[in-house]
């Protein structure tokens, strides 16, 4: 009797929850510690986890609504995924600005949409790689280049529609990005990229172009009626978007500055440093 009664404390204490409990611990890790098992940490071996964990293709950060109701999205992959996005618009902006269908307003009003949705991700891929901490080098590289890409065809087909006025603008702005480009790459080669990182002037520069064009774009071709609102108004409201191009064009020349005189000492130093 006294063999049984061992026997059945032994199998009791064996399938106590309590026992359990710090089997799952072990399991994880804890028990190799030997830190007390709190109520805490029995909490989260029963759920089977701590209620911090998340799947890596959340990101970083609290995954809030959106993410939590789609779990087994690739999260991380989005910021990617909207530059991706942005370079595939291209060549469709491109066939929708000589597309003629020969309803009113189609391409002008199409071609306005495509570009600002595409400037939207221009600003929202950067926002969600850095709120999520799921910043890729590749994108990194990307990010920059789809968006020169973009500015740069939506300037050349507003050249081939309105000639010199445009031609101006569009000389200035994309001789400036492939001066800064250089510059860029010429101070990454000595590790100070840092130096002539993007700054305000830059950011204001952009936002002025994204204007331009996107008000440019939605001008119909040739000048008349658009909504219905006659068509001196029309030539005010492309007059009016011409001027922030030629405003952008400005800033874009200052913005430049800045970056050059940021990096002189480096332009003029000696060819041995």
């Amino acid at each position: 009797m006294r063999i049984l009664g061992l026997l059945f404390i032994t199998l009791s204490s064996s399938f106590s929850p309590a026992t359990q409990i710090q089997k799952m611990v072990a399991t994880r890790g804890g028990a190799n510690t030997g830190t007390p098992i709190t109520r805490k940490a029995k909490t989260s071996a029963i759920r089977g986890g701590s209620s911090s964990s998340k799947p890596t293709r959340f990101g970083g950060g609290n995954p809030g609504t959106l993410r939590t109701m789609f779990p087994n999205y690739n999260w991380v992959g989005l910021p990617d995924l909207l530059t991706y996005t942005r370079c595939f618009a291209i060549p469709a902006l491109v066939a929708l600005f000589y597309f003629d269908t020969g309803a009113p307003y189609y391409s002008n009003v199409v071609c306005c949409i495509l570009f600002s949705i595409a400037s939207a991700t221009d600003w929202l891929d950067g926002f969600l790689a850095r709120r999520w901490g799921c910043t890729s080098s590749f994108g990194a590289f990307l990010d920059p280049v789809a968006d020169k890409l973009m500015v740069s065809t939506a300037l050349i087909l507003l050249v081939g529609r309105y000639g010199a006025l445009m031609a101006v603008p569009t000389a200035v702005i994309l001789s400036r990005e492939i001066a800064v480009s250089a510059l860029r790459e010429f101070m990454s080669g000595k590790g100070k990229r840092g130096t002539v990182k993007v700054g305000m002037q830059g950011k204001v520069k952009t936002a002025f172009q994204m204007a331009a064009i996107i008000g440019l774009l939605l001008v119909p071709f040739p000048m008349n009626s658009l909504f219905g609102i006659p068509v001196k108004y029309v030539e005010g409201f492309f007059a009016t978007f011409m001027g922030v191009m030629y405003v952008s064009a400005v800033l874009t020349i200052t913005s430049g500055l800045v970056y050059f005189i940021a990096a002189k000492d480096d332009l003029m130093g000696s060819k041995s440093e």
